[in-house]
């Protein structure tokens, strides 16, 4: 059987996570996700069930953006991935330097998507990956997505530049 397990960025500061002495990763939490309301909160085991009520180890309130569900896969490091992580992915037919890559659920399967979208996204799971390697994700990291557009921009230009020379 697979785990289902989320991660999320908690909406506590650092410091009152580790008053509270609930373990973390720089805030990020690890769990199963429940909704209350329009809150999301990553919540651990339950310590106590009967018909009237449950308790859990914690509860801990992330941002709705920062959710990503555990694909059941690691990268070349043994680094768990999750939904919304930013991957350097080199496949076996792909271009040859590989490709910056997001994980997402789409069609009832995780998908890498190539963040300039000109490839169709490929199953995390298929045999055509040589390599994956999480560098990142969309919640903390942004700035990889905007730095990888700006360099795939200034070498398209600069092709351009280079076939209008040979004209």
């Amino acid at each position: 059987m697979r785990e289902i397990k989320f991660r999320g960025k908690a909406k506590m500061s650092i410091e009152e996570l580790d008053d509270l002495y609930l373990e973390h990763e720089n805030g990020w939490v690890y769990g199963h996700l429940v909704m209350y309301g329009k809150t999301p909160y990553i919540v651990g085991d339950f310590i106590e069930v009967d018909s009237e009520y449950t308790v859990n180890e914690f509860w801990v309130p992330v941002y709705p953006e920062s959710v990503g569900q555990f694909t059941n896969l690691k990268d070349n490091n043994v680094k768990e991935i999750y939904e919304g992580d930013i991957c350097e992915t080199v496949t076996v037919s792909g271009k040859p330097f590989g490709t910056i890559d997001v994980v997402k659920f789409i069609n009832g399967s995780f998908q890498l998507v190539d963040i300039d979208d000109s490839l169709l996204p490929i199953n995390l799971g298929d045999k055509d990956i040589f390599s994956v390697e999480v560098i990142g994700n969309i919640f903390e990291h942004k700035d990889l997505l905007d730095e990888y557009n700006n360099i795939l921009e200034q070498f398209v230009s600069e092709v351009e530049k280079a076939l209008e020379g040979e004209e």
